[in-house]
């Protein structure tokens, strides 16, 4: 399940095949991209990257042990969407664009390429678009709307929508970790896409 769209498309911007890759990483099985062009297929692989770097670090780790008492194995899911809700609320330390404008370029993307979205992609785009899901990781009321409908979608019983009332003795400390996190993410992705 991929929930920390706002990382994944800021990280690949601005390249259109990048950003529409990235975006469908967690829809496409396997490694065999034979149906997609080489530069989508390295979006892919830089989701599968991204994933796996974010999954290793140390700051993550901490930040999901915040969570395990009330997420137990949904934590890792809940730190990500956690993370894009800081990402948005700190939008202008990392990015020039306006946050809405951002997401609009993103949606652009995604709907210049959707015969190519695997089914999985094409229903939470139309769900992330038609809602504009993305401005509203900003906001409580918005990752709140994001953890009810990632509960009512999962197969086991979940609590994800505490998880921001469940934060908010360890707000700060969440964000440090994520500020402490995402620079390195930034650097090492612009590494990826230089060698590869």
């Amino acid at each position: 399940m991929i929930v920390n769209y706002l990382a994944h498309f800021y990280l690949a911007y601005p390249e259109p095949d990048l950003m529409f890759g990235n975006y469908i990483g967690d829809g496409v099985r396997g490694s065999n991209f034979k149906d997609f062009s080489d530069a989508v297929a390295r979006g892919i692989r830089f989701h599968r990257f991204i994933d796996t770097y974010t999954d290793a670090h140390e700051e993550v780790l901490k930040a999901k042990k915040l969570f395990y008492p009330s997420q137990s194995k949904f934590s890792g899911v809940v730190v990500d969407v956690m993370f894009d809700h800081i990402l948005a609320k700190s939008w202008n330390e990392f990015s020039e664009h306006d946050l809405n404008d951002f997401a609009q370029e993103c949606y652009k993307v995604i709907e210049e390429n959707r015969s190519a979205l695997p089914l999985r992609s094409e229903r939470f785009y139309q769900y992330m678009s038609g809602q504009n899901i993305l401005p509203k990781y900003a906001t409580e009321e918005g990752i709140t709307q994001v953890f009810r409908g990632m509960d009512s979608r999962t197969k086991y019983a979940s609590n994800m929508l505490t998880s921001m009332n469940d934060s908010r003795s360890f707000r700060l400390e969440l964000s440090g970790h994520f500020k402490r996190f995402f620079p390195n993410l930034v650097d090492v992705c612009e590494e990826w896409k230089s060698e590869n």
